[in-house]
């Protein structure tokens, strides 16, 4: 049984294309699938916020993939980043929790809801103390009209860093942020052309 039937580009999208997400979108600069370049490891989201604090989002869709964070050499941390997130499944969410926290889980298995947990502690597993997002999709939520689905800010993250990116750094995310529309239009565009390249 799969933990997710979600695609990569719609979690992207329940954590950042919504008004009621802390990462819309359209009150952050959202950068997908930073590499090497810009932090010392490989990011799926970082968020910029106004005040120019910045916040990492490790988007996990199994277990065996959440699991296999904690076996790579790297870990989360770096100088600029002030906060740090795992993103999870709802089918997950509880044991992803009780991996992470000390405390009680809370989120009703028919509904996203917007409680959080009840964190007492940290585990051995948490040492710069990250924050917790659940998503589901829309067949597993009562999420209104035709959103993809929902997430919550299940367990909020502490600050790691009081680091603010100045304007240089700020262009340079910028610019990743560019290349990657481009290329997103790119592959649109060879698909539009060909399509039968890019079945399985």
């Amino acid at each position: 049984m799969k933990e997710t039937t979600l695609t990569l580009e719609q979690i992207e999208t329940i954590l950042t294309g919504y008004p009621d997400s802390p990462f819309y979108i359209r009150q952050n600069i959202v950068v997908p699938n930073c590499d090497w370049g810009f932090l010392n490891h490989e990011a799926d989201l970082l968020v910029l916020s106004k005040a120019k604090y910045l916040t990492e989002i490790e988007i996990k869709r199994t277990w065996s993939d959440f699991m296999a964070d904690f076996k790579k050499r790297h870990t989360h941390y770096d100088p600029k980043l002030s906060h740090f997130y795992y993103a999870v499944p709802l089918s997950i969410g509880e044991r992803v929790f009780n991996w992470l926290y000390e405390g009680t889980y809370q989120c009703r298995p028919d509904w996203i809801c917007y409680e959080r947990s009840q964190v007492t502690g940290y585990s051995e597993h948490n040492p710069n103390k990250c924050g917790l997002i659940i998503y589901a999709s829309s067949k597993e939520t009562l999420s209104r009209g035709f959103r993809i689905g929902s997430c919550c800010l299940n367990v909020g993250a502490k600050r790691m860093n009081n680091y603010k990116l100045n304007v240089d750094e700020e262009l340079k995310l910028l610019r990743l942020l560019g290349m990657r529309i481009w290329n997103m239009k790119k592959k649109l565009a060879e698909y539009q052309v060909e399509p039968s390249l890019f079945r399985k």
